[in-house]
């Protein structure tokens, strides 16, 4: 049965890893900052109008602030070493890895 698992657990860890990078893309601090340096730059040389400015301000600064909640709530647990720069966190709620 081993063998005839082999191919699910190959897929599952493939699943996995697309998770994982999508969640760091999504939670990457670095990359919104760098977007709101970019969104100055355009207000200040005119590319931008002030009203779409406040709205993707807005947006950017929420995804930040998210990005810091998500922060908060992973220091409260208890994180697992990483490998390979995929990180996991226990939840110690739910007795297990998210």
């Amino acid at each position: 049965m081993g063998i005839l698992s082999a191919p699910v657990k190959g897929l599952f860890y493939i699943f996995e890893e697309v998770a994982s990078q999508v969640e760091h893309e999504l939670y990457d601090d670095d990359a919104i900052r760098e977007k709101l340096t970019e969104l100055y730059q355009k207000l200040e040389a005119g590319l931008v109008e002030e009203d779409e400015f406040e709205r993707i301000e807005e947006n950017l600064v929420l995804q930040l602030e998210e990005v810091e909640e998500r922060k908060k709530q992973r220091g409260r647990r208890g994180a697992i070493p990483c490998a390979g720069g995929a990180c996991r966190f226990l939840d110690p709620g739910r007795g297990g890895v998210m």
